[in-house]
């Protein structure tokens, strides 16, 4: 049975998955070939009929991709999205408006000053957003950033504690180029830095000693927490943005 109420895809979701499917690891010897994209078609348009508030959400397809590769059918793949999205992961990560993944933002933002200070004065002072890098790891799940054998180990720890997981992965990659980051003069480099380290995270017991040993304890109250401090001020946020676009079509009607 659905979980919202079953619907025939969108336009939008159809279109949308036209230019993602061949996005989504290009060059894969299966993946990106019509048999490929097919299945992964399939996989996300039956997640959409099953949860109609998330329908398809650019990042899905990444994280989807990388479940059929690994669960091999797709009905397998299907369900192990299923939980993810509504067992593993916090609501609306994935809804239209984004909201439960700006709420992560800002939980990180307060993590990185808390875990790091150094890093987060630094960045702060170059007035660089740690979203610029960080939603598309919260969206994707590291699977667009990450090698695959690093994101699937990453995934082994998120499913058995949490989406707490994330957070601990992601304050390790900065923690990890402290020193780099230090000296960096722009914004520009930052994000090259981060990304180079990703790309060439290839060593997953490096990532997970620093983001377990080195970033130390915290538990899933106290994330949930900070969540409910941030949520009325990113919905605030939102509707706000709503109400100026909506002013806005009225002002071209």
């Amino acid at each position: 049975m659905c979980k919202q109420g079953c619907a025939f895809p969108s336009e939008l979701i159809k279109s949308k998955l036209r230019e993602d499917l061949p996005r989504t690891f290009p060059g894969h010897p299966w993946l990106d070939t019509p048999h490929g994209h097919a299945a992964l078609r399939r996989v996300l348009v039956g997640y959409s009929f099953r949860d109609s508030d998330v329908g398809y959400c650019q990042g899905l397809n990444y994280v989807a991709a990388l479940l059929l590769l690994v669960m091999k059918t797709e009905e397998d793949a299907f369900w192990m999205l299923a939980v993810l999205l509504e067992n593993v992961l916090v609501n609306d990560c994935y809804t239209s408006n984004l909201s439960g993944c700006h709420v992560e933002q800002r939980v990180f933002k307060d993590l990185l000053a808390k875990k790091c200070p150094r890093i987060a004065a630094h960045l702060e002072a170059l007035e660089f957003d740690v979203s610029l890098v960080a939603t598309e790891w919260f969206l994707c799940l590291f699977s667009k950033s990450l090698p695959s054998e690093t994101t699937l180990r990453v995934w082994d720890v998120l499913f058995y504690e949490g989406a707490k997981v994330l957070f601990h992965a992601a304050l390790a990659i900065f923690k990890m180029k402290e020193e780099n980051l230090l000296l960096t003069h722009q914004v520009g480099d930052v994000i090259d830095i981060l990304q180079r380290t990703t790309h060439h995270l290839f060593d997953p017991d490096e990532l997970l000693t620093v983001a377990f040993d080195k970033i130390g304890f915290m538990t899933t109250n106290t994330i949930s927490k900070q969540r409910k401090k941030q949520e009325p001020e990113v919905m605030k946020e939102l509707d706000e943005r709503l109400r100026r676009l909506n002013s806005l079509r009225e002002d071209d009607r």
